[in-house]
């Protein structure tokens, strides 16, 4: 009789088109499955095929480039530099139409010469470019050059006779081939040297304000140092004449009375080699 019944509820609600699916088990066909887990990953991980070493394709061993106006005067400036064994900085500009050319990274500039044969602030330079062992071309061009090499500077007006040392002055970077030619460079030694005219402050000193300190003067005695072939021999003697630091003075042996020349070391002694 309960089957019976269980039976008539079973129909009366399918007959109602009442939903029988909370009723019925979910029929399951093969294994169990497991649970699923989700994970995410960042894309940089992904690889579309599985990662192989990948040969990257090799630079040539000289990349071409181009040798327009400011590569080449930028080389000049070093190969020059090089030539005449300039200390500072060389500038080089060359001064009409230059056209490029194409060349691999390690090319060399050749100069052959330089008219004139020196630092000036125009000249005429031959010069030719290889690459691998391969002449590219061989050039005769006008260039403007600047040699820029820091000099001394005066701090303040400064009066002849005037005995300079560095610690009294200041220095400046400029063009020494141009209204600075002749000034001297902050690596020069002043001892010895004092100026033959009064100059102002902010005043580059250049050769021709200085003039040689005389240390010896005509007559005085001085304390002679003579030296050579395993022999030192020291005496006294007479300047017959003013001398210079580094320079050149007769001397007058006292006892013996025989003229020689000798060089001028400090205010009261010169150097003589046997």
């Amino acid at each position: 009789m309960r089957p019976f019944l269980s039976f008539c509820i079973f129909f009366a609600a399918l007959s109602a088109g009442a939903d029988v699916g909370r009723f019925l088990e979910p029929i399951q066909i093969g294994p169990k499955p497991s649970m699923v887990r989700y994970v995410v990953k960042s894309s940089a991980l992904v690889s579309p095929r599985p990662s192989r070493p990948q040969m990257q394709k090799a630079l040539p061993a000289t990349a071409s480039i181009v040798l327009d106006r400011p590569l080449m005067e930028a080389r000049l400036s070093e190969a020059l530099a090089h030539r005449f064994q300039s200390s500072g900085k060389v500038a080089v500009f060359l001064t009409r139409e230059w056209r490029n050319l194409r060349s691999g990274s390690n090319f060399m500039v050749k100069i052959k010469d330089c008219s004139p044969d020196e630092l000036t602030s125009s000249s005429f330079v031959r010069f030719s470019i290889w690459d691998q062992g391969k002449e590219l071309g061989s050039f005769a061009e006008p260039v403007r050059m600047a040699h820029y090499v820091e000099v001394f500077y005066s701090k303040s007006p400064l009066h002849r006779g005037t005995r300079l040392n560095s610690s009294g002055l200041s220095f400046r970077l400029v063009d020494i081939l141009k209204q600075h030619a002749g000034s001297v460079p902050a690596q020069s030694s002043l001892a010895g040297y004092q100026l033959s005219a009064n100059i102002k402050a902010n005043t580059p000193i250049k050769w021709s304000n200085l003039s040689k300190v005389t240390l010896v003067r005509k007559g005085q005695i001085v304390d002679v140092f003579a030296s050579g072939n395993g022999i030192y021999v020291t005496m006294k003697g007479m300047a017959l004449g003013d001398g210079v630091a580094g320079g050149i003075v007769n001397i007058r042996n006292l006892s013996s009375k025989k003229e020689f020349p000798a060089k001028v070391l400090n205010e009261n002694s010169v150097k003589v080699h046997l």
